[in-house]
């Protein structure tokens, strides 16, 4: 038996609690008894096998799928999620495991209306519908068969006290529902990650040194000794006056909470590097970023070594890089793009 069959089947035979419901008739309203209960009685039985989840909403639709084992039996299987839309990019499993949690848990808690035309009070229309707030949330195995279809509304604030509710309803039924617990379904393919890239204390930034592609321009190197001191500009020409008593306070902070807007898989750039930037910290870390300008948009790789107290943080960053490209910031382009005059005051006039 397919496992959507055995959970629908489930769903009507594990009753838990009979609620009255107003059903419209021609000649008024009647009350129906609906049941009420778990949502999914037999999900704890199948999420272990869980392979693919896919959010449909306003946004488009955005799709995870698991590689490797399935979980043990009764576990959540948290590892191995990647977003098929951004060519394997890793999901973050603290994002994904409240959802398949609440999933396992998910009850009824009081039933609401079974007429379409009053889906939309809900945020229960069909999802990806102009002006529907809707998200529709299927869960299937690795041989494509469904467990899980849930059509998920507008959240309510403080049931039973202080848990809140969501509205949903199957897409296979009239009936719509109060449940609970509710969880956060993020609809954007980049909710799904950690966007954190680089997050560096600029008091903790030895040196940093950018460099154009341009043949025979000059690095611009900011170095110190000590944490204590202003990052000083190496090799300055006499009569270079900076527009900034402190010119390596912005690049600095350039690494700090550094996220990404957007991945690629770094193998599909192609063109040549438009710059580089250089950074080593007084603990042992090295950090390279390479900025390529690529379909009207600059694309950054990185690459990260690290010795003594360093070699912990440059593993992380490695873990996470390897491999991918990324967007940042315009800001944060133009910063690593700084030259030399860019740092210099602007001439007195009449001089």
């Amino acid at each position: 038996m397919r496992r959507n069959t055995l959970i629908t089947f489930a769903a009507a035979t594990v009753l838990v609690t009979a609620a009255a419901v107003f059903v419209p008739t021609p000649g008024g309203t009647r009350m129906a008894n609906v049941a009420t209960g778990s949502v999914f009685p037999s999900l704890k039985d199948w999420i272990a096998g869980a392979a693919k989840l896919t959010v449909t909403g306003a946004s488009g639709t955005v799709t995870l799928e698991r590689k490797g084992p399935a979980a043990k039996a009764g576990e959540l299987p948290l590892d191995g999620w990647m977003l098929a839309d951004k060519g394997g990019y890793p999901v973050d499993g603290s994002i994904l495991r409240p959802i398949l949690a609440a999933l396992v848990d998910l009850k009824t808690v009081e039933p609401k209306t079974e007429r379409p035309k009053l889906y939309d009070r809900l945020d229960l229309g069909n999802p990806g519908d102009k002006g529907s707030e809707s998200k529709a949330v299927a869960l299937g195995d690795a041989n494509g068969a469904d467990i899980v279809k849930l059509i998920v509304g507008r959240r309510r604030y403080g049931l039973a006290g202080s848990d809140d509710g969501l509205y949903v309803r199957k897409p296979d039924d009239p009936h719509t529902w109060l449940a609970a617990p509710a969880f956060d379904l993020p609809g954007d393919t980049l909710s799904w990650v950690d966007r954190k890239l680089v997050d560096l204390d600029a008091d903790k930034i030895r040196l940093i040194s950018l460099t154009p592609a341009a043949a025979g321009t000059k690095p611009l190197v900011l170095t110190r000794d000590k944490a204590e001191a202003k990052l000083a500009i190496l090799d300055l020409p006499k009569d270079f006056k900076p527009k900034s008593d402190n010119p390596g306070g912005d690049l600095a902070a350039a690494f700090r909470y550094l996220d990404l807007t957007d991945i690629e898989p770094a193998a599909k750039l192609t063109a040549l590097p438009v710059a580089t930037a250089h950074v080593e910290t007084f603990d042992g870390l090295a950090l390279d970023l390479t900025l390529v300008d690529q379909d009207g948009a600059t694309w950054v790789k990185f690459a990260a070594k690290g010795t003594g107290d360093g070699a912990k943080a440059a593993e992380e960053i490695a873990q996470r890089t390897n491999g991918w490209a990324y967007k940042i910031p315009d800001a944060r382009v133009k910063t690593l793009e700084t030259k030399l005059a860019d740092l210099q005051a602007p001439a007195a006039k009449g001089s």
